[in-house]
């Protein structure tokens, strides 16, 4: 017997969202699709505040343009939400640790520089 379990977590979109791959003309193709990757991720993730999943959601199904993420009220409040959070937790870190932070940043922008990163 076939139980439907309409709640049940899954990779695809609920019924009646759309999932369109971003195509933002000012990053290259693999940049775009780096980021819709990310979204679904944040989207579909179990651990992410329902806010920011349901803010994912709406770029992922074109209700809402990237580039209007923090013109949208929720939009605006999740992410100063998240950078106050993020503040926090760099004020509360060690000298050393935030240089590591730091190197580890700039390794990996060097990295993707080197890897073909977009022109300049």
């Amino acid at each position: 017997m076939n139980t439907h379990h309409p709640h049940r977590s899954t990779s695809a979109p609920a019924p009646g969202e759309r999932d369109y791959p971003l195509a933002e003309p000012d990053l290259a193709e693999e940049q775009n699709a780096r980021l819709t990757e990310a979204l679904r991720g944040v989207r579909d993730g179990a651990a992410v505040p329902g806010a920011l999943r349901e803010l994912a959601g709406k770029v992922l199904g074109g209700r809402l343009a990237l580039k209007d993420v923090l013109d949208d009220p929720s939009g605006y409040r999740v992410l100063t939400d998240g950078v106050s959070g993020m503040r926090e937790s760099w004020r509360s870190m060690s000298p050393q640790d935030r240089q590591a932070v730091r190197a580890t940043v700039e390794e990996r922008a060097d990295e993707a520089e080197a890897g073909g990163g977009r022109p300049r």
